[in-house]
């Protein structure tokens, strides 16, 4: 890890988090513990040594700890690692206000999609209800209380709310549920209440900017949300 050689709490926050892939795994950590392949596995493209040793960087630094579940080792967020997610929360929130349709070559993973649930959450207070979203490869769910949310990867069987398709993103910008269902840019499997509920308890904010592609420019992206 390197050092910036200043006595400033942004530079050590920085050698910190600043690092290549850094962010991504303290983003996967913040949806729940894991076993070294699990993290592995749902971060395309990192290699095994460089998560060894981000893994042994965050140890050091008393971000990241390891603790048995059953027979298996996991890694998790210290209680001082927990303190990250409002900065992490933060950070994915002002990346996607430009984040329209997805780059070439870029998908969404489980552990992506249900940050970005946690990344959307309002603060309006909604009727709770448990929600099912898949977009693409990925698949995540969520259980919405009145003024909060916890999310995890994979599905939810019993889920209130199911929403599927590709344009799950213009949805959480717009919050136009009855255009994109029409489109058939988006699918839902539940209550009309439920719907107007998701729109509510999920939203984020695109700039004009990025704005400005038709819903089903958006439909056509391929494997975003």
């Amino acid at each position: 890890m390197k050092s910036y050689g200043q006595y400033c709490g942004l530079a050590r926050a920085a050698e910190l988090v600043g690092e290549r892939w850094s962010l991504v795994i303290l983003r996967d950590l913040l949806v729940g513990p894991k076993r070294f392949n699990e993290l592995r596995q749902g971060i395309p493209g990192i290699p095994s040594n460089l998560l060894t040793n981000r893994l042994r960087d965050f140890e050091d630094a008393s971000v990241v700890e390891r603790v048995l579940d059953g027979r298996n080792v996991v890694y998790r967020l210290s209680e001082y690692g927990q303190g990250l997610e409002p900065i992490v929360v933060g950070l994915g929130r002002w990346g996607a206000r430009q984040m329209d349709v997805p780059r070439e070559n870029e998908v969404p993973t489980d552990n992506s999609l249900a940050a970005a649930l946690l990344t959307a959450r309002t603060d309006e207070k909604v009727q709770a209800f448990s929600v099912e979203v898949t977009a693409g490869p990925a698949t995540a769910h969520a259980d919405v209380s009145a003024t909060a949310v916890s999310v995890a990867t994979g599905p939810f069987p019993d889920a209130d709310l199911r929403l599927g398709g590709s344009s799950l993103r213009r949805l959480l910008a717009d919050g136009d549920i009855d255009a994109a269902i029409s489109s058939g840019a988006v699918t839902a499997k539940g209550p009309a209440t439920l719907l107007k509920e998701f729109t509510r308890a999920f939203s984020t904010p695109l700039d004009e900017v990025s704005h400005n592609l038709p819903l089903l420019q958006s439909v056509n992206a391929g494997n975003g949300w």
